[in-house]
């Protein structure tokens, strides 16, 4: 017969086990988080722009935490937008340019208490009118989230994700900025 304390023991690892999962969960990186919150430029350029992504994935919950194509270019066009380098973003390719950026990497730890990202992406303006390339560049980013970021690892791991997309896209618009369109 089993007693009453072990019942309730194996009741409490249990929970504790389910709360552990639940809590462990991987989320996507959130396109809010992924906007820098100011571009080192104050150009205002008169062209329309289209933003398309690539390489990004959906995030498996039980895996990590990755970054959707579609989050990823939510956040460059509201960076876009916010930074007004571009007189408008446009969806479609109706724009006078159009930005691609593929994710080609996104190096992420696997355990530890700093997580640090690496991200490196192909970025490429293209002027829609006559297909010329106007720039065509791999921008490398990095980021390290604290032990003190957040006590859930996939937690830490999401915001280290965020950071290093953050940073990329902060990168790559001041690359684009600094272009004579």
């Amino acid at each position: 017969m089993i007693s009453t304390a072990t019942l309730r023991r194996a009741g409490t690892l249990a929970v504790l086990s389910i709360v552990v999962v639940l809590a462990g969960c991987a989320s996507s990186a959130n396109r809010e988080a992924m906007t820098p919150t100011s571009i080192a430029s104050s150009k205002k350029l008169p062209y329309s722009l289209s933003v398309k992504t690539g390489g990004g994935n959906e995030t498996n919950p039980l895996w990590s935490s990755d970054i959707a194509n579609e989050d990823l270019a939510a956040a460059i066009e509201k960076a876009v937008t916010q930074s007004t380098l571009f007189k408008e973003v446009v969806k479609g390719k109706s724009g006078d340019y159009e930005l691609s950026v593929s994710i080609v990497k996104l190096t992420k730890p696997m355990f530890g208490a700093a997580f640090t990202v690496d991200m490196e992406a192909g970025w490429s303006l293209i002027k829609t009118s006559d297909k010329s390339v106007a720039m065509r560049q791999v921008i490398k980013s990095t980021y390290t989230g604290g032990a003190f970021d957040s006590l859930v690892g996939t937690t830490r791991l999401r915001m280290s994700v965020e950071g290093a997309a953050r940073n990329n896209i902060k990168q790559g618009l001041e690359a684009v900025a600094a272009l004579n369109l």
